[in-house]
């Protein structure tokens, strides 16, 4: 009888094999974490301009109340800090775009959290965006 008939391969994988799943693996996740990044940043944009645009019509609603606008977000029956449901943005800021604060308002969103830091969106009541609204 000859040695190697009676010798069995034990069943499983080759280091071989299993190096090739490996870096497999890694080329896939290489491509889609950046773009599952750059998705939620995109995410968190769009939440912040719905934000802006949910407070800049009760902005309106106070304008026509009390002809004027206003810089304090109790008066548009919110708390003392407003961000979005998953924090990447908060309102930062309500002032004067102008000379008056009866003639327009501007609302600033600011980056936190997860978002890019430094970025900022701002919409004013005469429609005015800056900032990355894609």
């Amino acid at each position: 009888m000859k040695i190697k008939a009676m010798i069995k391969r034990a069943p499983g994988f080759t280091l071989i094999e299993v190096m090739i799943v490996v870096a497999i693996i890694g080329i896939i996740a290489a491509i889609a974490v950046p773009s599952y990044t750059q998705y939620l940043h995109k995410v968190g944009r769009s939440e912040a301009s719905a934000l802006l645009l949910e407070v800049m019509e009760r902005q309106e609603q106070f304008y026509r109340k009390e002809v004027t606008y206003t810089t304090d977000l109790t008066d548009l029956n919110y708390g003392a800090t407003l961000e979005t449901e998953t924090g990447r943005f908060k309102i930062s800021e309500m002032k004067a775009c102008g000379a008056s604060i009866r003639r327009c308002v501007e609302v600033t969103a600011t980056a936190q959290g997860k978002q890019p830091a430094g970025e900022v969106m701002t919409l004013n009541s005469k429609g005015k965006k800056t900032g990355d609204w894609n």
